[in-house]
């Protein structure tokens, strides 16, 4: 079968193409990008064969595989249909894979890729050979996002674009659940709630599921082999006495009354602690010795733009993180508290979709208040149509009027210009879009200003 990827740069495109070419060889894996990204790169370094425009040339292929960011109306699209090849999403060719094999699905609206990153070094390093699809570049992964294995599959299963109603695994484990990509939900919470209700009654044997989270642990699943995990004492793996100390955070695992033990991590915050904790929990249940589960979790590196230091001196620090949802952001900003605690930070954030900015405007500057000064840079449409009315500068006003300092930015230039008027501070890039290029690009600045 040969397999045409369009859309290939995808984090999730080109993890599937991995696993097609490992299993069928460059030969039979093909597909198209609109831009050249390090993905796309890394795949043609690899053999496989990319060209950077969609249009209705389209090789002789038995299946094409495409990204939600790629239209109906797209040409290849078009040419696929009428040249009667097989169309499928890219959440249907994982549900295929995922189906037929032995296989582990992490999801959540935030800490999925932390959390399926976690479990796949706890595994490699218990000596299993995983397949994992990771959301993110993570350096444990020899392929970045992918790894190919001959023993179970673990994957990162993504709830933004639908199709995870059909998702089937053995074990699965769900992070939290919140309002979020309810644009592929007929724009409604419970019809997303369904979905992830279906993808845990999918699950074959086992599921681990946060008990603090309210939507999650107000589900009737009688019959379901189901093991809670949180803060919550009614949990069956309890978090307790976690303290950050310096850089690191400790907190000890009880399995209901039990101690398994304690576990430290060089990254801080709650969040980080709770991603522990679930793959604490399968990894225990796997069988896995909980002092190589703790070895693993010390030695762990944060997944690329996952409170990611890019650079450091005594004056200024600069932080970049993939974090777009109000909830993500202001555990962000929280442990960046914990981890510089008494320095002033400064958050620059660059909205992710039209659609978002609409339901959570209020929730964003909210969150973006405990920040002590907020530079707001263009938004990042990931493909979205504009909608009337959606506009990043009010955020600013809104902040304006709580007496946050902020400044909106249509240009990266004017936010090097004012941030290398900043002292003692620690700059906080967030976002899902190009503003880790803006942060990577001020970073090279500050380092240079060095030499």
């Amino acid at each position: 079968m040969r397999y045409y990827f369009s859309g290939i740069g995808g984090i999730g495109m080109s993890s599937l193409a991995l696993y097609k070419y490992y299993i069928s060889g460059a030969d039979n894996v093909c597909g198209s990008n609109n831009e050249l990204n390090e993905r796309v790169e890394y795949l043609q370094r690899k053999g496989i064969k990319v060209k950077l425009e969609q249009n209705y040339s389209l090789p002789d292929v038995d299946i094409l595989v495409r990204s939600t960011a790629v239209k109906d109306n797209n040409p290849e699209i078009l040419e696929a249909k009428k040249r009667n090849i097989k169309v499928l999403y890219r959440m249907q060719l994982l549900n295929e894979i995922l189906k037929n094999h032995l296989s582990i699905g992490i999801t959540g609206t935030d800490g999925k890729t932390t959390t399926t990153a976690m479990l796949s070094q706890i595994f490699k390093d218990a000596k299993k050979n995983p397949t994992v699809f990771l959301g993110g570049i993570h350096n444990s992964l020899e392929d970045g996002n992918f790894r190919f294995g001959n023993d179970l599959i673990i994957a990162e299963v993504d709830e933004s674009d639908g199709f995870i109603k059909d998702t089937c695994t053995d074990y699965s484990i769900v992070t939290n659940l919140r309002p979020d990509h309810l644009e592929h939900y007929d724009n409604k919470f419970k019809n997303l709630e369904y979905s992830i209700f279906q993808f845990i009654n999918n699950t074959r044997k086992l599921i681990f599921l946060c008990k603090d989270d309210p939507v999650l642990s107000s589900w009737n699943l009688t019959g379901k082999n189901v093991l809670y995990f949180g803060l919550n004492k009614d949990s069956d793996y309890i978090l307790k006495n976690r303290v950050q100390n310096e850089k690191i955070q400790e907190f000890e695992v009880y399995k209901r009354d039990k101690l398994c033990g304690k576990i430290i991590l060089k990254l801080p915050g709650l969040h980080y602690a709770y991603d522990a904790l679930a793959s604490c929990a399968l990894a225990l249940e796997f069988g896995i010795d909980f002092q190589s589960i703790k070895d693993s979790l010390y030695n762990y590196i944060s997944v690329d733009r996952r409170f990611n230091i890019i650079f450091k001196n005594d004056d200024i620090c600069i932080i970049d993180d993939y974090a777009h949802t109000p909830d993500e952001i202001l555990a962000t900003i929280k442990a960046t508290k914990e981890y510089f605690p008494g320095k002033k930070i400064i958050t620059i954030f660059q909205p992710h979709r039209f659609s978002r900015l609409y339901f959570h405007l209020n929730d964003f500057v909210e969150v973006l208040k405990n920040s002590d000064k907020v530079y707001v840079y263009r938004l990042y449409s990931a493909f979205e149509e504009p909608l009337n009315g959606v506009d990043e500068r009010t955020i600013v006003e809104l902040l304006k009027a709580q007496n946050t300092p902020s400044q909106f930015y249509n240009a990266e230039e004017a936010i090097f210009s004012d941030l290398l008027e900043e002292q003692n501070a620690i700059l906080l890039f967030v976002g899902a879009g190009d503003i880790t290029n803006v942060a990577r690009k001020f970073a090279k600045i500050k380092d240079n200003s060095l030499t």
